[in-house]
Protein backbone atom coordinates (compact mmCIF):
# COMPACT_ATOMS: atom_id res chain seq x y z
CA UNK A 1 0.00 0.00 0.00
CA UNK A 2 1.50 3.28 -1.17
CA UNK A 3 -0.91 5.84 0.25
CA UNK A 4 0.37 9.28 1.16
CA UNK A 5 1.02 9.62 4.87
CA UNK A 6 -1.62 11.73 6.58
CA UNK A 7 -2.64 12.29 10.19
CA UNK A 8 -5.39 13.82 12.26
CA UNK A 9 -4.05 17.02 13.86
CA UNK A 10 -6.09 16.67 17.02
CA UNK A 11 -4.57 16.14 20.47
CA UNK A 12 -6.86 15.04 23.25
CA UNK A 13 -6.47 16.81 26.60
CA UNK A 14 -6.56 13.49 28.49
CA UNK A 15 -4.89 10.10 28.34
CA UNK A 16 -6.78 7.49 26.38
CA UNK A 17 -7.36 4.25 28.34
CA UNK A 18 -5.69 1.18 26.96
CA UNK A 19 -7.37 -1.94 25.56
CA UNK A 20 -10.72 -0.34 24.70
CA UNK A 21 -9.93 -0.19 21.00
CA UNK A 22 -11.81 -3.47 20.27
CA UNK A 23 -15.06 -1.93 21.59
CA UNK A 24 -14.94 0.87 19.05
CA UNK A 25 -13.86 -1.52 16.30
CA UNK A 26 -16.95 -3.70 16.68
CA UNK A 27 -19.25 -0.70 16.29
CA UNK A 28 -17.14 0.59 13.39
CA UNK A 29 -17.74 -2.72 11.56
CA UNK A 30 -21.43 -3.06 12.37
CA UNK A 31 -22.81 0.46 11.81
CA UNK A 32 -21.95 0.73 8.07
CA UNK A 33 -23.61 -2.63 7.40
CA UNK A 34 -26.74 -1.49 9.24
CA UNK A 35 -26.81 1.75 7.21
CA UNK A 36 -26.51 -0.24 3.97
CA UNK A 37 -29.45 -2.48 4.93
CA UNK A 38 -31.58 0.55 5.83
CA UNK A 39 -30.80 2.25 2.52
CA UNK A 40 -31.68 -0.88 0.56
CA UNK A 41 -35.00 -1.13 2.36
CA UNK A 42 -35.70 2.57 1.80
CA UNK A 43 -35.34 2.18 -1.98
CA UNK A 44 -38.87 0.82 -2.04
CA UNK A 45 -40.24 2.52 1.09
CA UNK A 46 -38.89 6.00 0.32
CA UNK A 47 -39.69 7.24 3.81
CA UNK A 48 -37.93 10.35 5.17
CA UNK A 49 -37.76 8.84 8.68
CA UNK A 50 -35.63 5.98 7.37
CA UNK A 51 -33.28 8.43 5.66
CA UNK A 52 -32.98 10.46 8.89
CA UNK A 53 -32.17 7.26 10.81
CA UNK A 54 -29.47 6.48 8.27
CA UNK A 55 -28.05 9.99 8.65
CA UNK A 56 -28.00 9.66 12.45
CA UNK A 57 -26.11 6.37 12.20
CA UNK A 58 -23.58 7.98 9.87
CA UNK A 59 -23.04 10.75 12.42
CA UNK A 60 -22.52 8.13 15.09
CA UNK A 61 -20.16 6.33 12.71
CA UNK A 62 -17.91 9.41 12.52
CA UNK A 63 -17.68 9.54 16.31
CA UNK A 64 -16.98 5.80 16.52
CA UNK A 65 -14.19 6.03 13.97
CA UNK A 66 -12.62 8.93 15.79
CA UNK A 67 -12.72 6.86 18.98
CA UNK A 68 -11.29 3.84 17.16
CA UNK A 69 -8.48 5.98 15.78
CA UNK A 70 -7.39 7.45 19.12
CA UNK A 71 -7.75 4.21 21.09
CA UNK A 72 -5.88 2.32 18.38
CA UNK A 73 -3.16 4.95 18.40
CA UNK A 74 -2.78 4.58 22.18
CA UNK A 75 -2.63 0.78 22.04
CA UNK A 76 -0.25 0.83 19.10
CA UNK A 77 2.11 3.25 20.81
CA UNK A 78 2.15 1.02 23.89
CA UNK A 79 2.98 -2.13 21.91
CA UNK A 80 5.19 -0.64 19.20
CA UNK A 81 8.50 -1.01 21.05
CA UNK A 82 7.82 -4.70 21.72
CA UNK A 83 7.15 -5.62 18.10
CA UNK A 84 9.46 -6.94 15.45
CA UNK A 85 10.28 -5.10 12.27
CA UNK A 86 7.60 -6.86 10.22
CA UNK A 87 4.91 -6.26 12.85
CA UNK A 88 5.89 -2.60 13.07
CA UNK A 89 5.38 -2.18 9.33
CA UNK A 90 1.98 -3.86 9.55
CA UNK A 91 0.97 -1.59 12.41
CA UNK A 92 2.02 1.52 10.50
CA UNK A 93 -0.09 0.49 7.49
CA UNK A 94 -3.03 -0.30 9.76
CA UNK A 95 -2.84 3.14 11.34
CA UNK A 96 -2.55 4.89 7.96
CA UNK A 97 -5.58 3.12 6.52
CA UNK A 98 -7.55 3.87 9.70
CA UNK A 99 -6.72 7.56 9.29
CA UNK A 100 -8.10 7.52 5.75
CA UNK A 101 -11.27 5.81 6.97
CA UNK A 102 -11.86 8.51 9.57
CA UNK A 103 -11.92 11.07 6.76
CA UNK A 104 -14.02 8.69 4.64
CA UNK A 105 -16.83 8.75 7.22
CA UNK A 106 -17.10 12.50 6.71
CA UNK A 107 -17.32 11.95 2.94
CA UNK A 108 -20.15 9.43 3.43
CA UNK A 109 -21.97 11.88 5.67
CA UNK A 110 -21.74 14.65 3.04
CA UNK A 111 -22.94 12.39 0.21
CA UNK A 112 -25.88 11.26 2.33
CA UNK A 113 -26.92 14.88 2.86
CA UNK A 114 -26.51 15.49 -0.89
CA UNK A 115 -28.72 12.49 -1.71
CA UNK A 116 -31.38 13.68 0.71
CA UNK A 117 -31.35 17.18 -0.80
CA UNK A 118 -31.30 16.19 -4.47
CA UNK A 119 -33.68 13.26 -4.08
CA UNK A 120 -32.52 11.70 -7.32
CA UNK A 121 -31.74 8.08 -8.08
CA UNK A 122 -28.20 8.83 -9.27
CA UNK A 123 -27.33 10.61 -6.01
CA UNK A 124 -28.74 7.73 -3.95
CA UNK A 125 -26.98 5.15 -6.10
CA UNK A 126 -23.68 7.05 -5.84
CA UNK A 127 -24.03 7.09 -2.07
CA UNK A 128 -24.72 3.33 -2.04
CA UNK A 129 -21.61 2.63 -4.14
CA UNK A 130 -19.45 4.68 -1.81
CA UNK A 131 -21.01 2.93 1.19
CA UNK A 132 -20.22 -0.53 -0.23
CA UNK A 133 -16.59 0.47 -0.89
CA UNK A 134 -16.36 1.81 2.64
CA UNK A 135 -17.69 -1.46 4.10
CA UNK A 136 -15.20 -3.49 2.05
CA UNK A 137 -12.35 -1.32 3.28
CA UNK A 138 -13.61 -1.64 6.86
CA UNK A 139 -13.60 -5.45 6.57
CA UNK A 140 -10.03 -5.37 5.28
CA UNK A 141 -9.04 -3.09 8.13
CA UNK A 142 -10.64 -5.47 10.62
CA UNK A 143 -8.77 -8.42 9.10
CA UNK A 144 -5.46 -6.59 9.35
CA UNK A 145 -6.19 -5.68 12.97
CA UNK A 146 -6.95 -9.32 13.76
CA UNK A 147 -3.62 -10.38 12.24
CA UNK A 148 -1.82 -7.86 14.42
CA UNK A 149 -3.41 -9.40 17.50
CA UNK A 150 -3.34 -13.12 16.67
CA UNK A 151 -0.18 -13.27 14.57
CA UNK A 152 2.05 -10.70 16.21
CA UNK A 153 0.49 -10.61 19.69
CA UNK A 154 -0.09 -6.86 19.81
CA UNK A 155 -1.31 -5.89 23.30
CA UNK A 156 -1.71 -9.51 24.39
CA UNK A 157 -0.65 -9.65 28.02
CA UNK A 158 0.81 -13.16 27.94
CA UNK A 159 2.70 -12.39 24.76
CA UNK A 160 4.02 -9.16 26.23
CA UNK A 161 5.23 -10.97 29.34
CA UNK A 162 6.94 -13.61 27.22
CA UNK A 163 8.45 -10.90 25.08
CA UNK A 164 9.81 -9.21 28.18
CA UNK A 165 11.37 -12.49 29.26
CA UNK A 166 12.84 -13.02 25.83
CA UNK A 167 14.31 -9.52 25.91
CA UNK A 168 15.81 -10.15 29.34
CA UNK A 169 17.28 -13.44 28.15
CA UNK A 170 18.69 -11.71 25.09
CA UNK A 171 20.37 -9.13 27.29
CA UNK A 172 21.83 -11.94 29.41
CA UNK A 173 23.06 -13.72 26.28
CA UNK A 174 24.71 -10.55 25.05
CA UNK A 175 26.43 -10.10 28.42
CA UNK A 176 27.61 -13.72 28.39
CA UNK A 177 28.91 -13.34 24.85
CA UNK A 178 30.86 -10.26 25.88
CA UNK A 179 32.34 -12.09 28.88
CA UNK A 180 33.17 -15.10 26.71
CA UNK A 181 34.90 -12.88 24.20
CA UNK A 182 36.99 -11.28 26.94
CA UNK A 183 37.85 -14.72 28.35
CA UNK A 184 38.93 -15.96 24.92
CA UNK A 185 41.09 -12.90 24.39
CA UNK A 186 42.77 -13.28 27.78
CA UNK A 187 43.21 -17.02 27.18
CA UNK A 188 44.81 -16.40 23.80
CA UNK A 189 47.17 -13.86 25.36
CA UNK A 190 48.13 -16.30 28.12
CA UNK A 191 48.58 -19.08 25.58
CA UNK A 192 50.82 -16.87 23.47
CA UNK A 193 52.88 -15.95 26.54
CA UNK A 194 53.16 -19.60 27.56
CA UNK A 195 54.21 -20.61 24.05
CA UNK A 196 56.80 -17.86 23.95
CA UNK A 197 58.09 -18.89 27.39
CA UNK A 198 58.34 -22.53 26.33
CA UNK A 199 60.15 -21.63 23.14
CA UNK A 200 62.57 -19.48 25.16
CA UNK A 201 63.20 -22.36 27.55
CA UNK A 202 63.77 -24.75 24.65
CA UNK A 203 66.22 -22.34 23.06
CA UNK A 204 68.07 -21.89 26.37
CA UNK A 205 68.19 -25.66 26.89
CA UNK A 206 69.49 -26.19 23.37
CA UNK A 207 72.15 -23.53 23.94
CA UNK A 208 73.22 -25.15 27.22
CA UNK A 209 73.39 -28.60 25.60
CA UNK A 210 75.47 -27.22 22.77
CA UNK A 211 77.85 -25.47 25.18
CA UNK A 212 78.18 -28.61 27.32
CA UNK A 213 78.84 -30.73 24.25
CA UNK A 214 81.52 -28.35 23.05
CA UNK A 215 83.11 -28.38 26.54
CA UNK A 216 83.13 -32.16 26.98
CA UNK A 217 84.38 -32.98 23.46
CA UNK A 218 88.04 -31.91 24.06
CA UNK A 219 88.11 -33.74 27.41
CA UNK A 220 86.88 -36.94 25.77
CA UNK A 221 89.53 -36.66 23.07
CA UNK A 222 92.24 -36.03 25.71
CA UNK A 223 91.11 -39.02 27.75
CA UNK A 224 90.95 -41.20 24.68
CA UNK A 225 94.61 -40.54 23.68
CA UNK A 226 96.23 -42.27 26.72
CA UNK A 227 93.86 -45.16 26.33
CA UNK A 228 94.91 -45.60 22.73
CA UNK A 229 98.54 -45.44 23.78
CA UNK A 230 97.95 -48.03 26.51
CA UNK A 231 96.20 -50.30 24.03
CA UNK A 232 99.10 -49.96 21.61
CA UNK A 233 101.64 -50.70 24.40
CA UNK A 234 99.65 -53.72 25.54
CA UNK A 235 99.49 -54.99 21.97
CA UNK A 236 103.28 -54.61 21.62
CA UNK A 237 103.94 -56.46 24.87
CA UNK A 238 101.68 -59.30 23.83
CA UNK A 239 103.56 -59.61 20.56
CA UNK A 240 106.89 -59.73 22.42
CA UNK A 241 105.56 -62.34 24.82
CA UNK A 242 104.49 -64.71 22.05
CA UNK A 243 108.09 -65.87 21.03
CA UNK A 244 109.02 -66.41 24.65
CA UNK A 245 106.02 -68.63 25.06
CA UNK A 246 106.95 -70.57 21.94
CA UNK A 247 110.52 -71.02 23.19
CA UNK A 248 109.34 -72.29 26.54
CA UNK A 249 107.23 -74.99 25.03
CA UNK A 250 110.12 -77.39 23.94
CA UNK A 251 111.78 -77.27 27.34
CA UNK A 252 108.55 -78.22 28.92
CA UNK A 253 108.06 -81.03 26.48
CA UNK A 254 111.61 -82.28 27.07
CA UNK A 255 111.15 -82.61 30.80
CA UNK A 256 107.75 -84.12 30.40
CA UNK A 257 109.00 -87.73 30.02
CA UNK A 258 111.15 -87.45 33.11
CA UNK A 259 108.35 -86.02 35.19
CA UNK A 260 105.53 -88.21 34.04
CA UNK A 261 107.32 -91.56 33.28
CA UNK A 262 109.82 -93.08 35.67
CA UNK A 263 111.02 -95.82 33.35
CA UNK A 264 114.51 -97.20 34.08
CA UNK A 265 117.20 -95.64 32.02
CA UNK A 266 118.62 -97.95 29.33
CA UNK A 267 121.82 -99.74 30.19
CA UNK A 268 124.78 -98.29 28.37
CA UNK A 269 127.54 -100.59 27.17
CA UNK A 270 130.91 -98.93 27.47
CA UNK A 271 133.52 -100.00 24.98
CA UNK A 272 137.02 -99.80 26.33
CA UNK A 273 138.72 -96.80 24.93
CA UNK A 274 141.97 -97.20 23.14
CA UNK A 275 145.16 -96.43 24.91
CA UNK A 276 146.26 -92.91 25.08
CA UNK A 277 142.73 -91.47 25.29
CA UNK A 278 141.06 -90.20 28.36
CA UNK A 279 137.88 -91.81 29.39
CA UNK A 280 134.99 -89.38 29.12
CA UNK A 281 132.00 -89.74 31.27
CA UNK A 282 129.14 -91.70 29.88
CA UNK A 283 126.76 -88.87 30.10
CA UNK A 284 128.96 -86.65 27.99
CA UNK A 285 129.26 -89.16 25.21
CA UNK A 286 125.55 -89.66 24.82
CA UNK A 287 124.07 -87.29 22.36
CA UNK A 288 121.43 -84.96 23.67
CA UNK A 289 118.03 -85.76 22.32
CA UNK A 290 116.52 -82.41 21.34
CA UNK A 291 113.52 -83.79 19.55
CA UNK A 292 110.42 -82.80 21.45
CA UNK A 293 108.28 -85.69 22.53
CA UNK A 294 104.57 -85.13 22.41
CA UNK A 295 102.82 -86.92 25.20
CA UNK A 296 99.14 -87.23 24.52
CA UNK A 297 97.00 -86.51 27.49
CA UNK A 298 93.54 -87.95 27.68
Amino acid sequence: MNLPVIDIPVHLPFDVPLLIHPIFVHFAMAIPVIVLLIELVNIKAKKPAVSITSLFLLTLLMVVYLGAFFTGKADGSEAFSLLGSEAKEELKEHKLLGTYMVYATSVLFLFKILAMLVKQNWSRNLFLVLLVLFIATAFKQGKDGGELVYEYGVNVKAVNELQDRVDDMQYDIDDLKAELKKAKESSSVQSADATQSESTKVEESATEDKTEHETTAPENSTDATPAVKEDATAAGESKEAEPVAHEAVPATTETAPTMEHHAPAPTEHHTPAPAGHDHAPAHESAPENTTPVHIPTH
